[in-house]
C-alpha cells in the first residue's frame, strides 16, 4: 500500500509541476504583451524549471514503476 501511495504522490507532483509551468508560460506571453520584459524573463525561467522538473520526474520513475 505504501508503494501505491508513493506512486500517486509522484504522479500528483509531476502533473502539478507541469500545470504550474504551463501557467508560467501563459504568464510570460501576457508579460511580453504588456512590455514587462523582466517579468517575462523570470516567468519563462520559472516555467522552464517547472516543466523540466516534471519531465525529469517522469523519466526518473518511468511508467514501468507506476503500475504498482
Amino acid at each position: 500500500m505504501r508503494t501505491l501511495n508513493h506512486n500517486y504522490f509522484h504522479i500528483f507532483i509531476r502533473w502539478g509541476l507541469g500545470i504550474h509551468g504551463s501557467i508560467h508560460i501563459v504568464e510570460t506571453i501576457a508579460n511580453v504583451y504588456e512590455g514587462a520584459w523582466i517579468s517575462a524573463c523570470l516567468s519563462l525561467f520559472a516555467g522552464f524549471l517547472m516543466i523540466a522538473g516534471a519531465c525529469i520526474d517522469m523519466t526518473h520513475h518511468g511508467e514501468k514503476n507506476e503500475g504498482g
